[in-house]
């Protein structure tokens, strides 16, 4: 008799709302704790084993959680660490493993960030961060630049 392929799971299997919830607070705890500079909510975000990854804007990867804590300990205790606003949170997900897609809006620019996340026992932690920078979104004029002259859209530069 043939040997049967494994069937897998529909990609949004197990993933329902609540876990699309609870994935998105990890990501705001995440992010809570890079602008509270709360370098033991980090630690406690990231997973405690399994493999790692770290891609902070023009660096290369770390893969150790070891050298990833080293890393946001630097950046979090850093007296010129910018603020990071996240926003246009998108979600994918499947049992036990979620992705959030999402804009990093700093002073000075823009990133586009992935970050991956692993349902332990303790909840959903983060196993991959990776951010780089994007072309900053025109948002939709608020009544201080709706006076503004309108762009000519035409033009390439």
């Amino acid at each position: 008799m043939p040997r049967r392929l494994p069937r897998l799971p529909p990609l949004m299997a197990e993933f329902d709302d609540d876990e699309r919830d609870a994935v998105l607070a990890a990501n705001r705890t995440f992010y809570r704790a890079f602008n509270d500079r709360d370098y033991d909510a980090m630690e406690q975000l990231w997973a405690p084993t399994g493999a790692t990854v770290c891609l902070h804007p023009g660096q290369g990867p770390l893969h150790e959680r070891s050298e990833i804590l080293r890393s946001w300990r630097s950046i979090l205790s850093h007296p010129d660490s910018p603020k990071v606003r996240c926003t246009d949170e998108w979600v994918a997900g499947r049992a036990g493993l979620a992705i959030v897609v999402c804009r990093e809006i700093l002073a000075n620019g823009q990133l586009m960030a992935t970050n991956t996340f692993v349902r332990l026992g303790s909840g959903w932690h983060m196993l991959g961060h990776h951010s780089g920078p994007v072309p900053p979104v025109e948002r939709r004029p608020t009544a201080a630049t709706a006076a503004a002259p309108a762009r000519d859209r035409r033009k390439l530069h």
